[in-house]
This record gives C-alpha cells, sequence and structure tokens, in this order.
C-alpha cells in the first residue's frame, strides 16, 4: 500500500521563503509555493493540504484575508503564519480565525527545529516525557499544526540552565 503524500504549500512573495521550506521539507513531503493570496486560493481549491506556511504580508490580498479565505474552502487546514515584519495584531487575528501557529522570519534556523521523537532521543529521555515536558513549558516547545518542535539552539540554551540548576 502506497503511503499518502504529505502535502505542504507555502504562500510568500519572496522566492527564497519558497525554496528554503523546499529545500527543508522536500523529499518525504510535496511543496508547493504561492506568490500571493489569489494563487493560493487557485492552489487550495484544486488540492487538499495538510499543511500551509502564509505569509502575513502578500502583495493585494493579505495574509489574514487569504486564511479567511482558505478556511471558507477547508475549515480544517492546518495553517502556520509567517512574517519578517512585527505583525503581532495581524497574528492575533489570524490565530482567533483559526491559524495554529507562528513563525518568524527570517528562517534560518528552521532546519535546526527539532521533532519531539529527536528531541527525546537527544536527551536520552522518553518521548512522552518530552511531550509532556514540552505541554507544561518547562522545555522551550512549540506547536507547528498538532505536532511539537523545539528549536535545537533553545533546547541546548534549556540544558545548560538546567545544568547550572543542578550543579546548585
Amino acid at each position: 500500500m502506497k503511503r499518502k503524500d504529505f502535502k505542504v504549500l507555502v504562500v510568500d512573495d519572496e522566492p527564497e521563503v519558497g525554496q528554503t521550506f523546499q529545500r527543508l521539507l522536500g523529499g518525504e513531503q510535496v511543496v508547493e509555493v504561492a506568490h500571493d493570496g489569489y494563487e493560493a486560493l487557485e492552489k487550495v481549491k484544486e488540492t487538499p493540504y495538510d499543511l500551509i506556511f502564509l505569509d502575513v504580508r502578500l502583495p493585494g490580498m493579505d495574509g489574514v484575508q487569504t486564511l479567511e479565505a482558505i478556511k471558507e474552502i477547508h475549515p480544517d487546514a492546518v495553517v502556520v503564519m509567517i512574517s519578517g515584519y512585527s505583525v503581532e495584531e495581524e497574528v492575533k487575528r489570524a490565530m482567533e480565525m483559526g491559524a495554529q501557529d507562528f513563525l518568524a522570519k527570517p528562517l534560518d534556523d528552521v532546519d535546526r527545529i527539532m521533532t519531539i521523537e529527536e528531541v527525546a532521543r537527544y536527551l536520552s529521555l522518553h518521548e512522552l516525557t518530552v511531550r509532556r515536558l514540552a505541554r507544561e513549558g518547562e522545555i522551550p516547545a512549540f506547536k507547528v499544526g498538532r505536532q511539537w518542535r523545539v528549536k535545537k539552539s533553545l533546547l541546548d540554551r534549556w540544558i545548560e540552565q538546567e545544568a547550572y540548576r543542578n550543579v546548585r
């Protein structure tokens, strides 16, 4: 039986951002790119994506308007907002409309984001323990869709603080 492809849509007017996601997520996942909200809506009408990364600032229709239209087409769409600007109000509105998360650009360290399974191996802890620590905010984790992720740089800093605390 063939495994279902995990389809990702990246909506950003900067070509480098789409290329970054294709480099990081390509292989196991099908990654498509749209350069504005209108193109994104055309793609969403044709394909049910498993995950959509959506820039807040887009030419024409902005990211929040695009999110609203995507949710009308696919109410259960998992959308992560991205932006390189200070856009607290837009992100707050997007979260209220059903966006799952927010990632700040530049996305230089996206490839340094570890899954909970990787963190568990890295810390030599049981995966359920790491999930509980992430849920309780003990480990600096964040959620993308339904999956917990940890930035390695934050994890290393957390480990250093925990080691220092244990020594005292």
